[in-house]
Parts: C-alpha cells; structure tokens; sequence
C-alpha cells in the first residue's frame, strides 16, 4: 500500500481527531516559542516528544520544521508507520487559505546551535522559482510516485540479492585461498585487492539495507546492515544512517550536508572559503591557511584522497558513538565492530612480516577508492545553491544530483550508485529496479520542464574536477589579490 492510496487517507482520517486549525502567522510563532511542527498533507504534527526517539535522528526532523515536508516523509517512511504512528503526533489542520504554502515565510528567531536550519524557513528573494509551477511539479512527482508502486518497482526481487551473495561469496573465498595457499608477497598482496573489492560489493547492499530497501523492514533490513557494514567491513551502519539521511534531505547545501562538508580537503562551492557554520558538526567549518593551500590542488588532489577514503568513515563510526551514547542498536554495533577487529585482526596476524601486513591493510583499503569516487561523482559536480523552502522536493532532487550512464553489464560495479538521481527521488525503491524506472523518471522531467542530468562516467569525472578546479583557481585569484594590496601597502 502506497502512501498516497485512499485507503491510508481514510485510515488516518478515522484515527485523527478533529483539532484547531492554525495560520502560517500563528504556527511560525508556535515554533519560535519552541515548538517542533510539521505540516503533513495540509495537517500539523508535533513532534517535541518523538524527536529523541526518531530512529533517523533528530537533524532530519529539524530540517523540515515549519515545512510542508509531506513529499519527504512518503519519500523516507512506509505506508504503515504514516498510518499508525503520525496520528500520535497529530496537532492540528492548517488554515485553508495557507493550505498551498511551502514552508513558513515568517521570520522565526531560534538559537542557531538548537535550529540552525530555521533560516531556511525564509524565502529566497533571488530566487527564480515560481510557486504554481513547484505545486505542478509535486503533483506530477505524486502521480509518478503512485504509478510506479503499481508496475511493483518499489518491490525487491530477492533473485537478484541471491547473484550479488554469489559474487561477495566468490571474491572473499579467492581473498581466503591467496591468503592461506599463497607462499609469496604477490599471493597476499592479490589477496588484498579481493578483499578491498569484496568490501566495494558489500557497500551497494549495506546502502540498501539502510535504506530499508530489502526486506522493508526496520529490525530486518538493521540487522542485514550491521551484518555487512559493522561486522563485515568494520564501519558503523549508524552513522551512515544519520549521516546519510540528512544528506538526503538537504543535499549539496553547504551549511547543512555533510557529503560535502569536507575542509580541508575539498570545497565544492566558494561560499565554503567564508568559513561556514555546519548544522550538522555543530561548528564553524573554518577555512584557514592549511585549507587555502589544499584547496588550491584539491582538482589534482582528489583521485589520491579518495584512496584513503576509506580510513575516513572509520573514523567517522568511532566519532559517532562518543558523540551520540544514546543510539539505535548501539551495542549491537560495538559488538559487531569488535568482531570485525577480531577477525580482521587474525587475518593480518597470518601474515609472515610486519612489512607485508601494513602493505596488506593499505592495499585492502585503497582497492575500494572507485566506491568513493562513485558516492562523490553524483553530487559534486552538481549545483550547491539555495533557493530556499519554495522550491519542490523533487526539484530539488535533480537540481543537486546526476544518474551516471553505463551499460546494463556494467552495474554489478556501480551497484546502484549510477542512479542517484532516481535514488534522491524514491530513496526507498530496491537499487535493482532503478534502471525500470529511466524512461519514467525521463517523462516526468519532459512534463513539468525539469532537467534529468545523466552523465557518462568519463564525463560525470570531468565536471567534478571542473567544479574542484573553479574553486581552486578563485582561491588563487584571491590570494593574487591579497599580495598585490599588501604590496601596495608597503609602497
């Protein structure tokens, strides 16, 4: 059952109880004396006392306070937990001549460190975008939303998960074999790259199982994840979650995603060299002198830091939960990581010399660099501006991100992340089924007057690094600038 069945209407409309109906003026002053509300199909839901105990976190929540965010909870929730939990939160109706508002445009003043996102809430005065055409746009995305639950897109067909488990299955028993049979360098240095390579496959499946794309099911599809990324590949399914579900929601905002949140290594707009504040680290991301010197080089910098990658969400895992001691299987998880230290652990120890396993853990690591560059390639070409709550979800969603174009035999490599734009559109759709839905998702684009961007990998490449090298060449001209007003200072 879809979101947007009548069925579910008619549920939640025999649940919900009749209450006050409230005007874009009073909700804005509700939130600004610390409400959390937001709007679901024209209804207004409370959610100071669910916050905590969101299982996507508590930032997803504040970035749609005072929104219409009803595209973006169909997006990211089943039909059930619409139907049986939203009504518990249930607050009121807003006023029929608000009911076609986007967001809140009333100035709302909240503490920057509680809800930094509140800024968002206000228009964009330079903006181009145009209120009736994002309401034709949200009604197209709806008809297509429902179109492709009914052709079963939205359903996983475990046949294909049965092919991905042979492959995982064959690349760790050939890393096993070299290992273990192996008598020469090269033997365990091959190995390495299985093993790198294994962890590249059992990427794409842990995405999806954070998604709650296999089996739909919340404890399911969490145990497959911690399975796979904790125990498996030694990263925390749980940050991913967080991490990943804020980037959903606010992709390629430079104050808000942390996908692209990345001094000193990466700026991927120049509003990051005015030294931001990150409402996802809570601190101001300064651009200091180390970060003026890197991101000079950062377009030839970029294929060598995607190398090591993959230390980075290791680290990333263990920040996560000394930051948050209250989280969703948070044992669980530790105890999965300590296995994949145990095991991975002994693996090195086989190893006849200290040389041969440091050469062997960064081998292992850097095989999976393609993977990094695969998660970066959607977006960082890709544009970083704000136009603030008027524009539609799925404008937004393929404003910020490209498909990447590769032959059918080729997305075994990929593993879905050649289909970003459509992921950021049904985050919940089984990645087996995103190439069905190309020739929609194009339709609907060549409907409502959007741009789908599908890009060769080649291609996609290239304008990443040119948005790395434009970057990097204003920061030259800014430092030209500045040496040529000191010296005339001098003189």
């Amino acid at each position: 059952m879809g979101p947007y069945d009548s069925c579910t209407a008619v549920t939640l409309e025999s649940v919900i109880k009749a209450r006050p109906t409230y005007t874009r003026d009073e909700i804005a002053k509700k939130i600004a004396n610390g409400d959390l509300l937001v709007i679901y199909v024209s209804k207004i839901y409370r959610l100071n006392n669910w916050i905590k105990h969101h299982p996507g976190g508590q930032m997803p929540i504040l970035h749609m306070v005072g929104k219409d965010a009803t595209d973006e909870i169909n997006a990211y929730h089943s039909a059930e937990t619409i139907k049986k939990k939203m009504p518990l939160f249930y607050y009121g109706d807003v006023a029929k001549e608000d009911e076609q508002f986007q967001a809140l445009l009333a100035p709302v003043h909240l503490p920057k460190n509680e809800l930094a996102t509140i800024e968002s809430l206000k228009p964009k005065p330079q903006s181009s975008i145009i209120p009736h055409e994002q309401q034709q746009i949200i009604d197209a995305y709806r008809r297509l939303d429902v179109k492709l639950r009914f052709l079963g897109l939205h359903q996983c067909n475990y046949y294909d998960y049965g092919r991905e488990c042979i492959r995982y299955f064959l690349l760790a028993l050939a890393s096993f074999l070299l290992l273990y049979l192996g008598t020469r360098s090269w033997h365990y240095y091959l190995s390495a790259v299985f093993l790198g390579a294994f962890w590249h496959q059992l990427a794409f499946t842990a995405h999806d199982a954070g998604h709650l794309g296999i089996t739909h099911n919340y404890n399911i599809d969490s145990a497959i994840g911690m399975f796979i990324a904790n125990f498996l590949g030694g990263i925390s399914i749980g940050w991913w979650k967080y991490h990943h579900n804020i980037h959903h929601l606010v992709t390629n905002h430079p104050e808000h995603d942390p996908d692209i949140q990345l001094l000193p290594f990466f700026a991927v707009s120049r509003r990051f060299l005015s030294s931001l504040y990150s409402t996802y680290h809570k601190r101001v991301m300064k651009y200091d002198v180390i970060s003026s010197y890197v991101i000079q080089i950062q377009h030839f910098t970029y294929y060598l830091i995607m190398c090591f990658a993959r230390f980075n969400l290791l680290i990333q895992s263990y920040i996560y939960f000394y930051k948050n001691p209250r989280t969703p299987f948070r044992k669980y998880e530790i105890f999965c990581l300590c296995l994949y230290y145990c095991w991975y652990g002994y693996l090195l120890s086989t190893l006849p010399t200290m040389k041969i396993r440091l050469i062997y853990l960064l081998i292992s690591h850097v095989v999976t660099a393609p993977l990094h560059v695969q998660i970066t390639l959607s977006h960082f070409g890709m544009s970083t501006e704000d136009y603030g709550p008027q524009e539609s979800f799925p404008s937004k969603m393929l404003r910020t991100t490209m498909d990447v174009a590769c032959p059918t035999w080729m997305d075994f490599f990929h593993g879905g992340l050649q289909f970003q734009a459509i992921h950021h559109l049904f985050p919940r759709m089984p990645r087996h089924q995103l190439r069905r839905a190309i020739p929609y998702v194009q339709e609907f684009c060549d409907e409502v007057g959007l741009k789908y961007h599908v890009y060769g990998f080649v291609e996609g490449n290239g304008k990443v690094l040119s948005v790395l090298k434009d970057v990097a060449m204003h920061v030259k001209l800014m430092k030209k600038v500045a040496e040529a007003h000191t010296e005339e200072k001098i003189h």
